[in-house]
């Protein structure tokens, strides 16, 4: 896992004025993991227990008293943002009182950015000799040489002007269209998994903030009737959608309250919270604020026109939003309905429980984790219900 931070992010972090690039962001990122994994291999076993324990003591991480340096360095990249982790390696041996240790792991952090810098600095843009690509026309826009002195700098006050507000004009009718193409983008973001995590054992813990939480439910397997709920949780890089099967946890799922999950199973892009998972509250004394933009991303619902784009798409997605119903038809098996939004129409097929739930045309359905698939009979794509799905629905203002 590999949290990603805008430029402006970095930019507030490093309290500096330079501009790096994506590619140094990860090169950077990279190299700050060498120097990180070097420096905790150079304390001894007393100093690197210390270490440890100033880590956890400042709630920016738990559980970390049994990993060895390698674990230790790929936790504190995948928990501290770039270049957080390598900031608060050298903040904790300064209170070590290994001042000399850390002034030099602070030289070697200033050489990688020195070198980063440099290496931006040597792109300049590209540009013309104005003078040697401006040819005379027909004497249309070339400057009269009868005309005085006075006479060409109101010429070339006038075209500059008239230069800006071509500018202008071309900007403005240019911002529809990028607004048009970053909704799609985020719509697209949005239904398939968030991080990209393949499904497996959770190997490294997580510290969040609980932004949203749902109603308990019940659901049916082949042994017996269970119960669970969904949440939201986020911080300052992702949003997760999680699964949480084990409603004994649920006080600590409380609307800003930030917890450490650890022990879950990723599947499909959730995090799903079970019997043999772990989940601390770390006190109404942490703080941690979430950008807006995740938050906005996190709540989100995807354009219907985006998610017929996904139609050739091999990974399994599953869709969380609200569209309002067009059309209900009931069946022995289950109920399809016609939903639709602004940008086209999709049908949602409900089977068990959620066949049952009484609404009419103009009420919309709260939809979570529905998965997106192909009905083979007409090659169209739907969204189902499966084990873990939730409806809840909205009436209609009368």
């Amino acid at each position: 896992m590999q949290f990603k931070i805008t430029k402006r992010q970095l930019m507030m972090k490093l309290g500096r004025r330079t501009v790096i690039g994506l590619k140094s962001t990860e090169e950077m990122n990279k190299k700050f993991g060498e120097i990180l994994l070097s420096g905790l291999e150079e304390l001894q076993n007393e100093d690197f227990k210390k270490f440890k324990f100033f880590l956890s003591n400042d709630c920016l991480m738990m559980r970390v008293h049994n990993l060895d340096r390698i674990d230790l360095a790929t936790c504190m990249k995948k928990q501290l943002p770039c270049p957080s982790f390598m900031n608060k390696f050298i903040e904790i041996l300064k209170k070590m009182n290994l001042n000399e240790t850390a002034k030099k792991y602070k030289e070697q952090k200033e050489e990688v950015l020195k070198k980063l810098k440099k290496e931006n600095e040597k792109k300049p843009t590209k540009r013309k000799n104005q003078a040697q690509t401006r040819k005379p026309s027909d004497g249309k826009n070339s400057v009269n040489p009868q005309l005085t002195k006075k006479d060409s700098l109101k010429l070339n006050d006038e075209s500059k002007k008239n230069c800006g507000a071509k500018r202008t004009k071309a900007t403005t009718e240019e911002k529809p269209e990028s607004k048009k193409r970053k909704l799609s983008e985020v719509s697209h973001q949005k239904t398939e998994p968030e991080t990209g995590r393949e499904d497996g054992p959770q190997t490294m813990p997580v510290v969040m903030k609980v932004l949203k939480v749902k109603e308990i439910f019940e659901y049916e397997t082949k042994e017996k009737t269970k119960t669970m709920f969904h949440a939201t949780v986020a911080n300052e890089h992702e949003f997760i959608r999680v699964k949480v099967l084990n409603i004994d946890v649920k006080e600590y799922f409380n609307q800003k309250n930030v917890i450490e999950i650890s022990e879950g199973f990723w599947k499909s892009g959730f995090l799903e919270v079970n019997k043999s998972s772990k989940v601390i509250d770390l006190g109404a004394n942490r703080e941690m604020e979430v950008p807006q933009n995740i938050i906005r991303k996190a709540s989100q619902t995807p354009k219907i026109q985006s998610l017929l784009k996904l139609k050739n798409k091999k990974e399994r997605i599953y869709v969380d939003g609200v569209y309002e119903i067009n059309k209900k038809t009931e069946t022995d098996k289950c109920t399809i309905f016609v939903v639709k939004d602004n940008t086209g129409t999709i049908k949602v097929v409900t089977f068990g429980k959620w066949a049952k739930i009484k609404c009419d045309e103009r009420d919309k359905l709260r939809l979570t984790c529905f998965e997106l698939c192909v009905w083979d009979v007409k090659d169209e794509i739907q969204l189902k219900s499966v084990t873990h799905s939730y409806v809840k629905v909205i009436k209609a203002k009368k």
